[in-house]
């Protein structure tokens, strides 16, 4: 432990924001090039690191690759360099708020990541909060959410998401082709949602989808990597029964999948949260792109400005990426790509720039608002 952790001069005192280290994560996929544009670097490459984890208290160790420690989120305060959970854990109440940490303990409890994909993902779900405790025996599911912040061709076919069952869904079919392990039919069984920049979309527990190539998204979730991916050929990995199907009976796995179908206008009316104005000025905006009650796990604003912007706490920590622009807070800067945290005790700051960035914010500590 260092001699600045040991003399406890943080502890009970404000604290100011805190910037942390790039995160990217091994997943089987590839991707990340569009991580690397919007960082600015000159020869963005696509590879088996597509994802960069912001804040992160979980590991990110998938079916196939285990190391200790990948996928926690690393950062640098006052000159030093610290691990975000032991960071935390001496700093949690100035950083969390003594409801937050009450509620929910010493986590942000959501996860938030910039992922970008070259190819199509494998169709997958994740359980509702009330099946990860069930099954899991874990406090949190995997609702998420994406924010679509760039996008590219990709061997001539435009930017995709695959989301829910449309009106061509035969549960037998996908049924024998999700056991067997392989995808034909079942793919065109889900409605295919072209995106651009500035596309949101809600994804809750139990609904099927699949990312599709060049999609570069700010992903928001409940903080688990729970998830049923039933092919088993998993880009050249191939998987066993208990890697696709997270250790369950393989016919309780598929009852997490919502079957229901609807019309690409039902579907899309449902994953579309409506978004709301928090304050408009002559230099900028800050809105809602989902706000808390679209689903109860967290909440995502965006913030555009020219000039000089006082951010208003409300008793919750925030969590930030910037994606466009510049700015300052005091004498520490950001860049697109940049990641950050802000404190709950962090006296009154202004932003000082030109940016666009996304701030999301955890679940409110009220009981009726986490009890969900």
């Amino acid at each position: 432990m260092s001699a600045l952790w040991q003399s406890g001069l943080f502890r009970g005192c404000f604290m100011k924001i805190i910037k942390f280290l790039p995160n990217r994560v091994l997943r089987l996929y590839s991707g990340g090039s569009g991580i690397d544009r919007l960082c600015g670097n000159p020869n963005p490459v696509d590879r088996k690191f597509p994802e960069n984890w912001i804040a992160s208290c979980i590991e990110g160790n998938g079916r196939v690759y285990h190391s200790p420690g990948h996928g926690i989120s690393r950062l640098i305060y006052e000159g030093e360099e610290f691990s975000f959970p032991d960071f935390l854990h001496q700093h949690a109440e100035e950083i969390l708020g003594s409801a937050h940490l009450k509620r929910f303990g010493e986590t942000p409890a959501v996860l938030t990541k910039i992922l970008d994909s070259a190819v199509l993902l494998p169709l997958q779900v994740h359980p509702t909060r009330a099946q990860a405790k069930k099954y899991f025996h874990v406090p949190y599911g995997k609702t998420e959410a994406w924010v679509v912040i760039g996008t590219r061709t990709v061997n001539g076919e435009e930017p995709y998401l695959l989301t829910g069952f449309n009106e061509s869904f035969d549960h037998d079919t996908f049924y024998k082709e999700s056991l067997e392990g392989k995808y034909s039919a079942s793919y065109h069984m889900l409605h295919k949602i072209t995106v651009k920049p500035g596309d949101v979309i809600l994804i809750r527990g139990g609904l099927p989808h699949a990312i599709g190539p060049g999609v570069t998204m700010i992903e928001i979730m409940e903080p688990s990597d729970l998830v049923i991916v039933p092919e088993v050929n998993c880009f050249g990995t191939l998987l066993n029964k208990k890697q696709r199907f997270a250790a369950l009976d393989p016919k309780i796995a598929m009852s997490f999948f919502n079957e229901v179908v609807y019309s690409r206008q039902e579907q899309l009316k449902k994953i579309s949260p409506m978004p709301e104005l928090c304050e408009k000025k002559d230099n900028g905006m800050l809105k809602k792109l989902i706000p808390e009650n679209a689903c109860g796990f967290f909440e995502v604003r965006e913030l555009t400005f020219n000039g000089k912007w006082p951010l208003k706490l409300d008793g919750r920590c925030q969590i930030g990426v910037c994606v466009e622009g510049n700015f300052m807070v005091g004498e520490t800067s950001f860049a697109p790509g940049d990641c950050f945290l802000i404190p709950v005790s962090m006296p009154p700051f202004e932003f000082v720039g030109k940016t666009k960035m996304i701030l999301v914010l955890p679940p409110a500590c009220t009981i009726d608002k986490c009890s969900h």
